[in-house]
């Protein structure tokens, strides 16, 4: 293997490239979870990887709760899917939560209020979805002051004590909902059990990539992450590549495409954000910009054949969506219509 090869292999594992997954839950399920901060584009990077369905089919699933949104693995938002969401977070709520006590403290939000907190949202959210606000309201009935940032670090707090997880909207805003009236009952995995699962699950989808990978996409110390990829044993395959060991699940699949791909990823997409160590496998001699970034107000990213090419940006506006584009060394002609394409793509998306 070489760089190229690798970048390729990753598009294919991500279900960037070829992809047999046919709807939005199933893609996240592959991939474990997917960073969500930027909601709107985070459903895009589902579609991308289930054939392109509409953006109104991805929301649809994420309103009917097949998709949730929760902090989960690091200190930020993750879509997750039901039935991996309670061995997961019982393997890194912990570990987030140590990550908040800090400020929480700054914030004057001790133990008892934490726990007062959680009793009132969990009774709340027993009746119903509630949004931010409503739920602020409620807290500040029941004599627990959501003002300036305590409310969200209230809200992270509930999330990672498994007392709510994400709702359908309520037209634009987020609502909560209760944690186990969304989130099936599962077998409780041992810790190594889940050490392993999270290994060899990462591996199968975004692999090749390093042990150093793994533990900055997972959040999990080195040690554990080295001690994960040990549990996963014998179905985690092993290359040195430039001096790198990298690993992967099966034979990375790296055929070449007899026209250029051109593919538009959001800023945090998995085929960015997941690789730490080895996420200059992206670049090339002309590319050498740091990702996620925002370059010229340029924040997402154009790869072309699985590595860097440039930047894209949307401009929304009442006749419709346009997708401004700049890119790093001049296209030939099938460069220019797979550029084409790819943005009709996510016009298409954006705009059904």
């Amino acid at each position: 293997m070489d760089a190229r090869t690798i970048a390729r292999a990753r598009m294919y594992a991500q279900k960037l490239w070829s992809s047999d997954v046919t709807d939005p839950q199933r893609a996240l399920s592959w991939l474990v979870a997917v960073q969500a901060q930027e909601f709107a584009y985070a459903r895009w990077s589902l579609a991308q990887r289930c054939g392109y369905p509409a953006d109104s089919v991805v929301a649809r699933a994420f309103n009917e709760g097949r998709i949730l949104r929760t902090h989960i693995l690091r200190p930020t938002w993750h879509f997750v899917a039901p039935r991996d969401l309670r061995w997961l977070m019982r393997l890194s709520g912990t570990r987030v939560t140590a990550t908040t006590v800090r400020r929480c403290s700054e914030l004057g939000l001790d133990v008892k209020t934490l726990a007062k907190s959680n009793d009132i949202i969990a009774d709340a959210v027993a009746k119903g979805p509630l949004t931010r606000r409503a739920l602020a309201a409620v807290l500040e009935r029941c004599g627990v002051s959501p003002d300036g940032q305590r409310m969200p670090y209230i809200l992270m707090r509930a999330e990672l004590d498994m007392i709510i997880c994400s709702g359908p909207l309520d037209g634009k805003q987020h609502t909560y909902a209760s944690f186990d009236a969304r989130v099936p009952a599962a077998k409780d995995l041992t810790r190594d059990e889940a050490l392993g699962t999270l290994a060899k699950r990462y591996c199968e989808s975004r692999g090749p990539a390093t042990v150093k990978d793994f533990a900055w996409w997972s959040g999990l110390p080195m040690s554990d992450a080295r001690r994960a990829a040990e549990i996963a044993g014998r179905s985690i395959k092993q290359s040195v590549v430039d001096g790198r060991t990298y690993l992967f699940v099966g034979e990375p699949k790296n055929a070449r495409k007899s026209r250029p791909r051109i593919d538009l990823v959001q800023c945090y997409d998995e085929s960015i954000i997941t690789y730490g160590e080895s996420r200059d496998v992206l670049r090339t001699e002309r590319a050498r910009f740091a990702v996620p970034a925002t370059v010229n107000g340029y924040t997402h990213v154009i790869l072309r054949d699985g590595v860097l090419l440039g930047h894209w940006r949307v401009v929304r506006a009442r006749d419709g969506v346009t997708v401004q584009r700049r890119v790093q060394e001049r296209l030939d002609e099938a460069e220019r219509a797979a550029l084409d394409r790819a943005v009709l793509r996510y016009r298409r998306f954006a705009t059904t």
